[in-house]
């Protein structure tokens, strides 16, 4: 094994160090934009309280059930936002003190060795980390798609049922 298998490690690890901070930086933007859609459909919610929950035309129920399909499939989207940007164990090289100890009194070889094993190791579980947040942050867009579709087909209704009294 040569120096330029661990430079290419060590250039692996930055970009999926940098990959997951991209995440980090992405599921932060998101979840801001999420809370604010939210707050936005809570205070519309509050705002027409009266018509909205108290339905006595069928439209009117239409109109309910696309409200609450929109909120559910909103927070969803929240919930599925904050399981993305979770603060957990980003996995880093070795840094104990035995390591570097190990490393100063071991062959060349072994050296080499042992420090393409950490790489390896670590490039797998940084991996497996960012993937479960993109997971995440995958059905995140999936429900806030749907609840667009919900809130388009909502402002749809209600303009028609407002221009037809």
């Amino acid at each position: 094994m040569g120096i330029d298998t661990l430079e290419y490690l060590k250039e692996r690890y930055a970009e999926e160090q940098d990959r997951f901070k991209h995440f980090e930086e992405k599921c932060s933007k998101f979840l801001a934009f999420l809370t604010a859609v939210v707050s936005v459909l809570a205070a519309w919610g509050a705002f027409a309280k009266d018509s909205l929950f108290s339905p006595n035309t069928p439209w009117m129920w239409v109109q309910l059930a696309l409200f609450c399909i929109a909120s559910l499939c909103l927070v969803c989207s929240w919930g599925h936002a904050i399981l993305a940007i979770k603060i957990g164990d980003c996995p880093v090289l070795p840094k104990q003190e035995n390591v570097a100890v190990y490393l100063r009194d071991s062959s060349a070889c072994e050296r080499d060795a042992y420090i393409f094993d950490c790489y390896v190791d670590t490039l797998k579980q940084l991996t497996k980390v960012i993937d479960d947040k993109s997971i995440n942050l995958e059905h995140s867009y999936d429900e806030l798609i749907y609840s667009a579709w919900a809130i388009g087909f909502l402002g749809v209704i209600t303009i028609l049922t407002e221009v037809l009294k």
